[in-house]
C-alpha cells in the first residue's frame, strides 16, 4: 500500500515563502494543469536547490516567476496534494509554459473486522464512514439563539516574523467561547460565537519592521497602508471551517478519495469541486482527514493550503477572480463529547504574505506589519482548547454575549510567571525568544506589557451605549472584565 510523506517533511521544504516582485523583474507567466487539461490550484512552485517556496498557482492554474532570479539550469519543483511531484529545468519550462500534474493513486487494504467467535462483519465502506463521521459533528439547527452555548479553558500563542525575524511573539491564557457547531446562513453568519478572552499574558513588544524600535501605532487602517498587529487569523480559520469546511458543510462541494487506512482509522483526501467556489462553498481547500475506524469520528484536518472567503473580496483585474495574498496552512484536530459531537481542540496555522494588500485586496483578515510581501512576513498561530463544558443557561443571551465580544476586542492580562512556566508552549519559541531579547530581555518585555490595553482608546468600540470616544469606556471595561473571569473562574493550571 502507498502511503502519503509525513506532512511535516512536506512542509519543511516550504520554508521560506516568495518574495514580492519587483519593479523591475520580468515576469514569467505558467499554466498548472491536470491530465484532463483543467486548471490545478495550490499547487507550490519551489525552488529544489535552494527549498524555497517561489510561489503557488491561483484558480486557474497560473503562476508568475520572476525571471530575473532564476538560471536555465535551476531546477523547479511543482508539489500538490494528491499529485506526483514533478521537477522541469526553469530553461525547458521557458520554451513550454503548461505543466501537467499527474494524480496520485491508492489502493485501500481489506480488512475483516471479527464480530464474535469465528464470525466476520463487513466493514464499513469508506463513504458510510464518512457519512457516520457526518452525523457525530453536532450541527445545532437554524434556530439555535446566537449566544455561547459552550465554553473551555483555552490557550493562544502567536509568533510574526519579518525578514525571517521574529518581531513580536505573544501567549494567552483564559477561555474559549463558542456557539459550537450551528448551520451556516450566510457569508459571515452571525449566529456562530468564537471568542477568546485571556486572563494571563506574556506578550512582548509590538517591534518595527527592522527590530529596533516599537511599533506605533499598532494598527492603521488608511489606503496607503493597512496593517493590525493584533490581528489573529486562527478563529477566522476556524469559524470558516466549521461552518463550511469538508464533513461540516456536508460532501456537496468536496471531492472526497479515501487513500489508506489500517485497523484504527481511515485518512482521505479531499479538495474543493472545480466551479464550486466561491458561489457554493465560501472556502476553496485541498488536504487531508482522519476518521476513527472504532468510534466513527473525524479524528482532524490537515489543509496544504486553505483559501476563505467570509467578507474578503479580492478583484484580480477585469476577470474579477477570487484570490488571497497570503497562502494559509493549518492542521486541526478534534475531541468529542459523550454525544460524540466534535469540539475543537487544538490547530497550528502558518499565513505566510506573498502580495501587499494595495487596491486590489479587500478584506476582512489584515496583515500584522505594513509592506507584508517585501519583508515576507510569517504569522504563526497556535491554539488549545480543553475540557469543553456548556455554559449555564441564564448566561445564554444577548448580555453577555455583548460582554465577551466587548472584552476580546482588546486583549489584557496579568503576567505571572508561573503560570507560563507551567504551560508548554505551543509553538517552537527559542528563535523568536532570541531575537526579540535583542531589543530587550524578554520577561522585561513581558512584565512591561501586563495588563496594558492591546490598542488605544480610538480602536474600541463600546456597548451598551458607550460610544468609542467615552473616556469611561475603558474603565467599564475592565469592570466587565472582572465580571466575566467571576462568572467564569478559571480552574488550577496543570502541570
Amino acid at each position: 500500500m502507498t502511503r502519503l510523506p509525513p506532512l511535516l517533511l512536506l512542509l519543511a521544504a516550504f520554508a521560506l515563502p516568495a518574495r514580492a516582485a519587483g519593479p523591475g523583474d520580468s515576469l514569467v507567466r505558467l499554466t498548472v494543469v491536470d491530465e484532463a487539461s483543467l486548471p490545478v490550484f495550490g499547487v507550490y512552485v519551489i525552488h529544489a536547490r535552494l527549498a524555497r517556496l517561489l510561489t503557488t498557482s491561483g484558480l486557474d492554474g497560473e503562476c508568475l516567476l520572476e525571471a530575473g532570479e532564476l538560471s536555465p539550469g535551476d531546477t523547479i519543483r511543482f508539489q500538490g496534494v494528491g499529485y506526483r511531484s514533478l521537477s522541469r529545468a526553469w530553461g525547458d519550462l521557458l520554451r513550454s509554459r503548461c505543466v501537467v500534474m499527474k494524480e496520485l493513486t491508492y489502493e485501500l487494504e481489506e480488512v475483516v473486522v471479527l464480530a464474535g467467535p469465528g464470525r466476520a462483519s463487513r466493514p464499513p465502506r469508506p463513504d458510510e464512514l464518512v457519512e457516520r463521521a457526518m452525523s457525530k459533528l453536532g450541527k445545532l439547527p437554524r434556530s439555535t439563539p446566537p449566544y455561547c452555548n459552550f465554553h473551555g479553558k483555552a490557550r493562544y500563542e502567536k509568533i510574526t516574523e519579518y525578514r525571517h525575524r521574529a518581531v513580536e511573539y505573544r501567549r494567552e491564557f483564559g477561555y474559549y467561547f463558542t456557539s459550537g457547531n450551528v448551520t451556516p446562513v450566510n457569508a459571515w453568519d452571525s449566529r456562530f460565537c468564537s471568542y477568546f478572552l485571556p486572563a494571563y499574558c506574556a506578550r512582548s513588544h509590538n517591534l518595527t519592521n527592522n527590530g529596533k524600535e516599537i511599533l506605533s501605532p499598532v494598527y492603521m487602517t488608511t489606503d496607503a497602508a493597512r496593517f493590525d498587529a493584533g490581528t489573529r487569523k486562527v478563529f477566522t480559520l476556524l469559524r470558516a471551517v466549521q461552518l463550511h469546511g469538508p464533513l461540516f458543510a456536508g460532501t456537496g462541494s468536496y471531492e472526497i478519495t479515501a487513500i489508506e487506512t489500517n485497523r484504527t482509522e481511515y485518512r482521505y483526501r479531499f479538495q474543493t469541486r472545480p466551479g464550486a467556489y466561491p458561489g457554493k462553498t465560501k472556502i476553496t481547500c485541498r488536504g487531508t482527514f482522519t476518521i476513527d475506524r472504532e468510534r466513527q469520528e473525524l479524528r482532524d484536518i490537515t489543509f496544504d493550503y486553505i483559501d476563505y472567503q467570509l467578507y474578503r473580496q479580492v478583484l484580480l483585474g477585469e476577470r474579477g477572480k477570487v484570490a488571497s495574498p497570503f497562502s494559509t496552512r493549518a492542521t486541526i484536530t478534534f475531541t468529542h463529547d459523550d454525544g460524540g459531537k466534535a469540539r475543537v481542540a487544538t490547530c497550528l496555522q502558518e499565513t505566510y504574505w506573498k502580495y501587499n494588500l494595495g487596491e486590489n485586496f479587500v478584506l476582512i483578515e489584515q496583515p500584522s506589519r505594513p509592506d507584508p510581501a517585501r519583508g515576507e512576513l510569517v504569522e504563526r498561530e497556535a491554539f488549545r482548547c480543553d475540557d469543553y463544558r456548556p455554559v449555564l443557561p441564564p448566561l445564554r443571551d444577548r448580555e453577555t454575549r455583548a460582554k465577551i465580544h466587548a472584552v476580546q476586542r482588546n486583549p489584557a492580562g496579568a503576567y505571572d510567571e508561573e503560570i507560563f512556566r507551567r504551560l508548554p508552549p505551543l509553538l517552537a519559541d527559542s528563535a523568536a525568544i532570541a531575537d526579540l531579547s535583542r531589543f530587550e530581555e524578554i520577561d522585561e518585555q513581558f512584565r512591561a506589557n501586563s495588563n496594558v490595553s492591546y490598542y488605544p482608546p480610538n480602536h474600541l468600540k463600546g456597548f451598551n451605549g458607550i460610544t468609542r470616544d467615552d473616556l469611561l469606556f475603558r474603565e467599564n471595561l475592565e469592570l466587565v472584565r472582572r465580571q466575566l473571569f467571576k462568572l467564569f473562574p478559571l480552574p488550577p493550571v496543570d502541570e
